[in-house]
């Protein structure tokens, strides 16, 4: 493989004329397909990102934006980790699972996503991504409440395979929105609120769990129904006003639309979905951040598909009972909620490379514990895993490095596949090293996820370090020589450049 450095610093002068000269030479042609471009190009501002009215833009984008997203990935994990908590109703029983066959359903969800991602990165790029992902979103609920009928293993096998076939579009949905509404340094604190559903899921699903276990004659059933119910209804919602770009948004005026777009000018990321594009596939395949960012995701996923699967269950085995255990886990995602907060702070002070590394040291702390503290000492074992629990928040960072750090719509689409498809391998193989015979300490599983988080950590370092260096080589070189075309470099940041083609690109840390 090429290095990614030399490549970018080989191709980005000749690409960044190329592209100009296209815009310059037929501009008028390329507005009119893209919203962005046509609608800079017929009205013009005087933009004060510190005045009232974009102030008002902004509060305007938070009302709407934010809830939909917040609330849509808190069921999407929720849905998820639901039958971590239906093991502990009864759901192993009523369907006469083995343990192995528990396993194998904690990871048909991402045998799933391995299937959905590449089809669904397609569609995306080609179908309204508002109400494609909104209608996945109904979709996506009715095959959750479908859970409550399954009898066996291989009905349930069958709604977790279609289940992370349907829900492996959010991430992809939920981090471009973000990026094409919010500056780079707001993206910071806007990813870290919608990424405390990973808290909030536990708290929400724990606190519903243990009110469901109190009903005796419907009890995993119920939840799933829930659960089915309000994403279903929450894709109802998205359908009628979640918008994927500015220039999509009923809810703010043509004016308004415009502050939005200059708002995100300085992110040289765009806000509208293009054509596929071979060039920029090819730029991503030598991008040595791709791959980084495929293995970050394997070994997130391997601890989290194992706690997703046996989180409850491995509380349980503390020796607690079922409706405490459903509270403990409330506890443990309270308490990552607090983590992604002192995550931000920690960004605020540093950089999203130490606040990414951060919650993997606490993780491995708490994994330490839950091995090295004797059995006859539940509550700190469980303090433990509560600290184990915060390994998540380290997402936080690959999503704001992948928000402000990817240009062109092509290249995104295809991190977004790469961070998909290493999401949902781990999560395939991290419930397979929760074996039965291993029962109830699971000492491999546990040492397995300490190794990861060690992997995890050197690599999110790794990424840092090399935004670092690029930083400096653009810093080092200066601005690409401008043609005369003043309306095309005016606007060359909703064109459909890479990170690669655009001057002076800023990475974040």
């Amino acid at each position: 493989m090429a290095d990614p450095e030399m490549k970018s610093a080989k191709t980005e002068p000749s690409n960044f004329e190329d592209n100009v000269e296209q815009l310059a030479g037929d501009y008028s042609n390329i507005a009119s397909r893209d919203k962005a471009l046509n609608l800079l190009a017929n009205r013009h501002i005087v933009f004060d990102p510190n005045s009232p009215q974009a102030k008002r833009v902004r509060q305007k984008i938070d009302m709407h934006i934010m809830p939909m997203i917040f609330v849509i990935y808190c069921l999407q994990l929720m849905d998820k980790n639901s039958l971590s908590y239906a093991a502990i109703m009864g759901i192993k029983q009523d369907t006469n699972l083995t343990p192995s066959q528990y396993s194998w359903l904690g990871s048909l969800v991402y045998f799933g996503y391995l299937v959905g991602d590449i089809p669904v990165t397609f569609l995306m790029q080609r179908l309204p991504i508002s109400k494609y992902f909104s209608i996945m979103c109904m979709i996506w609920g009715i095959i959750v409440a479908l859970h409550a009928v399954c009898h066996d293993f291989a009905s349930l096998a069958t709604v977790r395979f279609f289940l992370g076939a349907i829900e492996v579009s959010t991430v992809p949905v939920a981090i471009l929105i973000t990026g094409t509404f919010y500056t780079k340094e707001e993206q910071v604190t806007r990813v870290a609120i919608w990424y405390t559903t990973s808290g909030w899921a536990a708290v929400f699903g724990g606190f519903l769990a243990w009110a469901m276990y109190r009903a005796d004659s419907f009890r995993w059933q119920g939840l799933f129904v829930l659960y089915g119910a309000m994403t279903f209804l929450t894709g109802v919602v998205l359908f009628l006003f979640l918008a994927a770009s500015p220039t999509e948004a009923k809810w703010l005026t043509e004016e308004e639309k415009v502050i939005a777009l200059e708002r995100v000018r300085g992110n040289k990321t765009g806000t509208e979905i293009w054509k596929f594009n071979a060039s920029q596939l090819r730029e991503a395949l030598h991008d040595v951040r791709l791959y980084l960012t495929f293995l970050v995701l394997i070994s997130i996923g391997m601890p989290n598909g194992g706690l997703t699967a046996f989180g409850p269950t491995i509380i349980n085995n503390f020796g607690y009972d079922v409706p405490t255990t459903q509270l403990l886990n409330v506890g443990s995602g309270a308490a990552q909620v607090v983590g992604v907060v002192l995550a931000l702070f920690v960004a605020k002070w540093t950089n999203r490379t130490i606040a990414g590394v951060f919650p993997l040291v606490l993780a491995c702390v708490g994994a330490a514990m839950m091995l090295g503290i004797s059995s006859s000492n539940n509550n700190a074992r469980y303090g433990g895993y509560v600290l184990a629990y915060q390994f998540p928040i380290c997402v936080l960072s690959i999503n704001t490095f992948m928000t402000a750090g990817i240009s062109g719509t092509t290249k995104k689409f295809a991190f977004g596949c790469a961070y998909q498809l290493g999401y949902a391998i781990g999560n395939i193989i991290g419930p397979q090293t929760y074996r039965a015979s291993d029962a109830p300490d699971y000492y491999t599983a546990k040492y397995t996820m300490l190794a990861f988080f060690v992997v995890a950590a050197i690599l999110i370092g790794i990424y840092g370090v090399l935004h670092h260096r690029w930083n400096q080589r653009n810093e080092k070189h200066g601005p690409a020589p401008m043609p005369e075309h003043s309306s095309a470099i005016e606007n060359e940041e909703f064109a459909d450049l890479t990170d690669f083609q655009m001057r002076n690109f800023k990475y974040p840390l």
